[in-house]
This record gives C-alpha cells, structure tokens and sequence, in this order.
C-alpha cells in the first residue's frame, strides 16, 4: 500500500550503472563485428536503440515513484491491445512486431514485460500467497496466464517463457516455498521427463518423497499425483497423434544436433566451434573465422555469445558473465536494501527475467538447451529488446532512489 512519508533521494548504484555501461560497449563491438561488411548498418541501429533507451533511463529518474504503483494495472490492460493486435492481424504470419515510423519495430511482448512486472508487483505487495490458501493464487494466476497465452500463440513461447520466470520469482518471494513451486511446476517437469519412462518414474519416487517429507495431506498428494499422470499422458498423445514428423524432428535434433548437421542442428553445432575454437584468450577483435565468414546463422542477435567466445576466448566469456553476475547480484542487492516491498518485488522480478534470458541464451550457444531465439540482455541486437530492457531498469533506479516508502 501507498505511504505518506517519503525518503530521501539515494544515489545510483555506480556500480550497478557501470556494469550495464560495460555490457552496452561490448554488445555494440559484437553486433559491429558481427555485422561489419554488411548493408543496413545494423551496429549503427544498434547505438540509436541503446541512446533511445539511456534517454528513457534518465526521463524516468523525474517520473514520481507512486506513478509507476498507480498505473501498474492501467499500463497492464493497455499493454494488452497490441498483443491482441498481433494474434488478430498478423496471425497467419510470422511477424511479432508492430511497424513504426522510422523503420522502427515495435515488439508488443516487451512492453508487457514492463507493464507486467509492474502489475505482479503490486498485487503481490499487498497479498501474500500460499499453495495452503488456493484463494490468494487466483489473482496471480490471472494476472500471469493472459499475457502468457497471448505471446504464446504468436507464436513465441521463449518470450513466454520469460514471463514464467518473472512470476516464479516474484511468488517465491511473495510467500511460495520451494515445495509450493516444485508442485507446481512438476506437470511441467512431467511433460518433459515423458521421453524417458525411467526419468519420468524418478520424478514420481521424488514428488512422493516430496509429499512423505512434508507430510502432504491425502488429498493434495492425490492431486499432485493424479495431476502429474494426466499431464504426462497428455503430452505422450500430442507427440503421438498431433506433432507432425517435422515437428518431432527439431525436437530430436536439440537432444542431438548430429542427427540433422545441416539442418536443425547447424547453428548449435556451428556455435560450438565458434566458441570452442576461440581458446582461451581467442582469435583477437574483428578476427572470428565463423564469424567473418558468415558460418554462424544470427550471430548479432541469438548467437552474439558465440562472437565473444569465438574473438574473446575464454577469458572473454567469463568477463561477461562476471558482468552479469554483478548485475544481476546488485539488483537483487536492491529487494534486500529497500524497505518497501513494491520495490523489492520489482528487483526480484527484474532478477527473474535478466537470470532466464542469461541461462537460456548462453546454454543454447553450447547446445544446453534449444535455439530459442532468447536474446541476451544488453548483448544482442534488437531495439524492442534492448530498450525495454534499459527501461526496467531505470524504473527500478527511480524506485530505489525514491521509492523507499511505497
């Protein structure tokens, strides 16, 4: 809830600051090298979206921080319509975007980032929530499951993914143990686990032990168990009689690229050598044979790790994910720090999204998990992205400078 007394401005966080200023010029010399010799002048975009979003950050420092608490639910029912438009419009394409004067693209899933960040956060700064009490899960649920349909069925599920992790965090500080969201996110585990007969029984003898440990009530534990057997089912029958052959292929191809190495699996494959052969203190800047020779598909957006590793080596790539580690370490510094829980819960959330795309990003360049098409924060090319990014972050600057009470 709203409080009357206001704190006293704080400082930035230099070094929270410093670490995204860092990031930016390594970004920038990435999409430049992995762009150079090409028309359209992508870096040079690249330096517009990353001024666009700095001048952003500081218009928001004057914003006064109750705004931001006021209008979280406005801006989430608004941030609606153009994922709307999306799914109405352009569903028979694969545009994700909203053309805009200027050549500009407009992507409507990541303001929803924003304005969902924002809306969880309220909600859950007033309402603690408890697998216990099912009540005080219907709000969240909601406030969740709308945009994550909506930019699910653009399609995009690693963007709706992202929200997935956002509202994990968030309810996990919100008052979810770790039980609570090991139950809940155990259909989903279920789902995965099906293509193995025996993972998906461990993940049974786990759940049960769960439950034992616990001591679960009957009820729940036949819940859970009978929810997690119809989800596995579920999924057995769409792999079955919905997914088409092609369909099942790229999935087979992610659990092992080599079976299709010109097709599916030649971007994970080809971002491999371009971080393996980088060494450890890489090929030097502008020289990555992968990338120079244009080897490696979407190397300024989804692969620009890839360009690190390849011209960086591996001195490089710990460089960056110490920088990440820094940040996202100082953000979470921010929900411990802050007295008021709107604050908290908007750097918890923020931690949420920038850890997801870090994780998913760099284990899809080392063939950990599927070309997604995630983007690395402040990394990859993309204005929505990037300036969306910067954005989230100025807002939790203002808070943490101003919004002490909120």
């Amino acid at each position: 809830m709203l409080r009357s007394k206001e704190a006293l401005p704080r400082a930035w966080d230099r070094v929270l600051v410093a670490a995204v200023a860092v990031l930016l010029i390594i970004g920038l010399m990435a999409v430049y090298s992995a762009t150079a010799g090409e028309t359209g002048s992508l870096w040079q975009k690249q330096i517009v979206f990353a001024a666009i979003g700095l001048v952003l950050v500081a218009g928001l420092q004057i914003v006064p921080p109750r705004l931001f608490y006021v209008l979280a639910y406005p801006l989430y029912f608004l941030s609606l319509i153009p994922l709307l438009y999306i799914i109405v419009f352009k569903g028979n394409s694969v545009e994700r975007w909203i053309a805009l004067p200027g050549g500009f693209n407009l992507q409507p899933s990541e303001l929803m980032k924003i304005a969902f960040l924002l809306a969880m956060a309220r909600f859950l700064s007033f309402q603690p929530v408890s697998l216990s009490a099912p009540r005080t899960l219907v709000m969240p649920f909601l406030l969740f499951i709308v945009p994550f349909i909506l930019v699910l069925l653009q399609p995009n599920l690693s963007t709706a993914l992202s929200f997935v992790a956002m509202t994990a965090m968030m309810a996990f500080f919100a008052g979810l143990s770790v039980r609570d969201l090991f139950f809940l996110a155990s259909p989903l585990l279920s789902v995965i686990l099906t293509f193995n007969n025996y993972a998906w029984a461990g993940l049974f003898l786990v759940l049960i032990a769960v439950m034992w440990r616990t001591r679960a009530s009957l009820q729940s534990a036949l819940f859970w168990l009978v929810v997690n057997i119809g989800a596995g089912y579920a999924a057995i029958f769409v792999w079955n009689k919905i997914l088409y052959a092609h369909q099942r292929g790229r999935i087979m191809t992610f659990i092992d690229p080599q079976m299709d190495p010109q097709g599916a699996g030649y971007q994970v494959l080809q971002s491999k050598v371009a971080i393996g052969s980088g060494g450890f203190f890489g090929k030097g800047y502008l020289n990555g044979t992968q990338t120079n020779l244009s080897f490696l598909p979407e190397e300024h957006t989804d692969f620009i790790y890839s360009v690190i590793g390849e011209q960086f080596g591996f001195i490089g790539c710990l460089i960056v994910l110490g920088l990440f580690f820094l940040l996202l370490q100082r953000i979470l510094g921010v929900a411990v720090d802050t007295r008021s829980r709107f604050t908290a819960l908007v750097a918890v959330g923020l931690t949420g999204i920038f850890s997801f795309h870090v994780l998913v990003n760099i284990s899809m360049t080392m063939g950990m998990m599927p070309v997604t098409g995630l983007p690395l924060p402040f990394l990859s090319y993309g204005g929505s992205f990037l300036i969306s990014c910067l954005m989230m972050l100025g807002i939790l600057l203002n808070l943490r400078a101003h919004g002490e009470y909120l």
